[in-house]
């Protein structure tokens, strides 16, 4: 068999794969591996080869179990996964790699060997990963790996998203082996307290890593330290893999393109390393051995400098299993080397599997290696090896589209054009860039000039990278597509590597595949069919995002949450995903309440990713730029509309009424709370109010106004706000019961205690997003049945009371 270690390396997959849906203890592994163990040495030693083949995958796929199903233990009884505590504590460890730079934050990565709570320490072991925010008056103190440090933190992340599906961010905590993730006040709280045991080892690397971030930044910083400009931030994310300081727009211009590949350090730029070393050993006449061990060396030396991102290490696993073999046998076949580096790596963290970025790189390697020769034979002799580049990428492309399409929902074309000049400019500006390293230690006018190479080179990356991006066609977002049409792409992809000579076999094949791909990058499915009335208030921390699912398949969202600065893009990374989860491509509504942050930053993404219907709106803010760049992403020929108090909508048999503001507003304005739109939905005997972030005066003109402002449920207005839910209001409206949407620990203090207080005193249930989650109500207009991310259990009650 030529590639026996393939076989193996699935058979090792699946076992991963099976027992992370399945629950069996560790000895339901043990046992039956024993005896498979048993079973192939007997076969071996009767020489039946076969049998002690199909044994020995047998064993791969028991120890894939096996592995996995004790690491996910360990992983969920770490002492530092299950600490829960509100307050500050603070956190001994040492250093695992230097600290990560962002705009506006570092971040720490250690291990932790200790926790203190006041007087007390406790033994705790596991990874931790802080948050220090960025302070020019008193920046972090240099760091190095190895260090040892005590940081006063408090453990939780503020990124919320419990919308009914595991949030993303913890499997990529698990497959990072993150135990925990905590947030520290001030750099003033992290202190070196000595170094640990490979200080002596890892030190200077990273001494080294962060003397190269320094010359980046004194040639291409922008605004106060340690800001980078947008060419700065690519080449940091080129060289040396450090994404933290990327503009925000360029990544999504290099995800829309499909080039963000070319950005994270990963085959493509072992290759570009590889390639460059291997051609200039060769012009200094080394042969080819000996150049196989030194790039073995070097690569190992890179991987360490950029401090084992984990694409990083994939790569340069591969290509030293690569040059090992070469080294070791006279032939090797590629598909061993790659089934191998991926045996070693899953073997160390089964967790990988469910990696985006491992799962990417070896179907795009894979796909090279099996597609890329009979494509290249079909493609016409183009000048500058254009027939070659584009076989490449063609190939890379079958293997990673259905993948990209199910974990980032996204089908892009782009790529297949304009990894034709990119490719080859990436690679010079590597070239140049390792270049302008050690001229900068050497001669800061060199480096200058240098710089500016680099400079103009990286704009025109930029620059090509954006070229498509009028042709939507070229790249568009889809909901993920169904498993089974994933696994029969692949299965009929492989057909083709079957020698057939019945015609019409090939036809078949040609057919079926042709079919599975348009319904992948189609997605004609539409959304699941509402049988009643669905409200969800969505988990999105300090904000609203509430999407109406009228009966049938109508849809309509009221806000979609936020964050100031767009540090976070809740709608990308929070809404947009629970609308695709839902099959959701198009919205026949979308309703800004107004146009503070919290409410309006996450509807730029959606109004990106989905085709809306029609848009409405009180007024239009003025000088409000992230207002205009939400109107300049609705699409030609979404219908534009002004709510105020009077407009209503009928979606079959449900009322949606515009209760707040009334008319005349002013044209233009600065946003103001009590200028929120309220709607009233009803269906049948059930009503809900969406309050948005009114307060007092906004809530005594509703009540004065509208006659009948009743409400069996209150979305709470301003997330709980002293200034809001008045004794006049909650009497008016009459809950029974009341949501709440609020981020856990914002920084406003919110949900105000008496406003608690006078909704407990009220007896109106309160269901919050901090601590339930997402919360859904579902009613045909005669009950209600509430569920949270939390409890999954309904509770119902009959709507008729009111």
């Amino acid at each position: 068999m030529a590639f026996p270690l393939l076989f193996i390396a699935a058979a090792f997959v699946l076992g991963i794969v099976t027992a992370s849906h399945l629950s069996l203890p560790v000895p339901a592994w043990a046992g039956p591996l024993a005896a498979s163990l048993t079973a192939a040495w007997l076969f071996s030693w009767r020489k039946k080869e076969k049998a002690c083949f199909g044994t020995i995958l047998a064993v791969s796929l028991l120890l894939g179990g096996l592995i996995f199903t004790q690491q996910d233990r360990n992983y969920k009884e770490n002492g530092l996964h299950c600490l829960r505590l509100d307050s500050f504590v603070d956190f001994y460890g040492t250093l695992t790699q230097s600290p990560g730079r962002g705009a506006d934050k570092d971040t720490l990565y250690l291990k932790v060997d200790a926790v203190a709570t006041g007087t007390v320490t406790s033994a705790v072991s596991g990874n931790l990963r802080v948050t220090v925010p960025f302070s020019a008056e008193n920046p972090l103190s240099p760091l190095r790996t190895g260090d040892r440090i005590m940081v006063s933190a408090r453990i939780g992340t503020s990124v919320s998203d419990r919308n009914f599906a595991p949030p993303p961010y913890l499997q990529v905590l698990r497959n990072r082996k993150i135990h925990a993730t905590a947030t520290s006040k001030s750099p003033l709280l992290v202190k070196k307290i000595g170094t640990g045991p490979w200080a002596f080892v890892l030190g200077p690397i990273s001494s080294a890593r962060q003397a190269l971030q320094r010359k980046i930044e004194a040639h291409f910083g922008q605004g106060p330290p340690p800001g980078l400009s947008t060419e700065g931030g690519v080449l940091e994310a080129l060289l040396i893999g450090e994404r933290g300081r990327l503009d925000e727009s360029v990544n999504l211009v290099l995800q829309r393109s499909g080039l963000y590949h070319l950005l994270a350090i990963s085959g493509a730029h072992i290759g570009i390393i590889a390639a460059l070393l291997f051609f200039l050993l060769r012009l200094a006449r080394i042969g080819t051995r000996p150049s196989y061990l030194i790039l073995t060396f070097v690569l190992a030396g890179y991987a360490l400098l950029v401090e084992g991102n984990a694409s990083v290490v994939r790569a340069t696993v591969m290509a030293v299993a690569f040059f090992a073999g070469k080294l070791l046998w006279k032939d090797v076949h590629l598909l061993n080397t790659i089934a191998a580096s991926a045996l070693a790596i899953l073997f160390l963290n089964p967790f990988q599997i469910f990696d985006a970025g491992f799962q990417l790189t070896y179907l795009a390697t894979l796909g090279i290696l099996l597609f890329y020769a009979p494509l290249l034979k079909r493609m016409p002799r183009l000048p500058f090896k254009i027939g070659e580049m584009t076989a490449l990428t063609t190939a890379a492309q079958l293997g990673v589209l259905p993948v990209l399409a199910a974990t980032f929902n996204r089908v892009t074309f782009s790529s297949f054009l304009l990894n034709l000049p990119a490719i080859p400019l990436v690679a010079l500006l590597m070239a140049g860039g390792y270049i302008f390293f050690p001229a900068a230690f050497v001669s800061s006018a060199l480096a200058g000039w240098l710089a500016a190479v680099l400079r103009f080179g990286l704009k025109g990356f930029v620059w090509i990278a954006g070229l498509l991006d009028p042709v939507r066609i070229m790249s568009y977002r889809i909901p993920a597509p169904h498993p089974i049409l994933i696994i029969a792409y692949y299965l009929l992809l492989l057909a083709f590597l079957r020698p057939l000579k019945n015609k019409k076999a090939k036809v078949a094949i040609l057919a079926g595949f042709s079919a599975v791909f348009i319904l992948i990058v189609t997605y004609p499915f539409p959304p699941a069919s509402s049988p009643g009335l669905r409200i969800t208030v969505l988990d999105v921390g300090q904000g609203d995002s509430i999407l109406v699912e009228f009966p049938g398949r109508r849809k309509m969202l009221v806000d979609g949450g936020g964050v100031p600065g767009d540090k976070f893009d809740i709608g990308e990374r929070v809404v947009s995903p629970f609308l695709w989860r839902k099959g959701i491509k198009r919205l026949d509504h979308l309703v800004l309440t107004h146009s503070h942050p919290d409410h309006l930053n996450g509807l730029k993404a959606v109004a990106r990713n989905f085709k809306v219907g029609e848009f409405h709106e009180t007024y239009r803010p003025a000088g409000d730029l992230a207002y205009r760049e939400l109107k300049r992403l609705l699409r030609p020929g979404t219908v534009q509309t002004a709510w105020l108090r009077g407009e209503t909508l009928r979606e079959g048999k449900v009322l949606v009424e515009v209760l707040h503001p009334a008319a005349p507003l002013p044209e233009e304005g600065p946003a103001d709370n009590d200028l929120s739109m309220v709607l009233g939905i009803k269906l049948d005997g059930f009503s809900i109010l969406l309050a948005a972030d009114i307060g007092a005066a906004a809530e005594e003109a509703i009540v004065k106004a509208v006659p009948d402002p009743a409400g069996l449920v209150l979305k709470v207005p301003h997330h709980g706000s002293r200034t809001s839910s008045s004794p006049l209001f909650l009497k008016a409206v009459g809950p029974r019961i009341a949501v709440l949407s609020v981020g856990s620990g914002n920084r406003y203090g919110l949900p105000d205690k008496d406003v608690l207080a006078r909704y407990e005193n009220a007896g109106i249930r309160l269901f919050r997003t901090d601590r339930d989650g997402a919360v859904e109500i579902t009613t045909d207009g005669r009950s209600v049945s509430i569920r949270t991310h939390e409890n999954s259990g309904d509770t119902s009650l009959n709507s008729g009371i009111k």
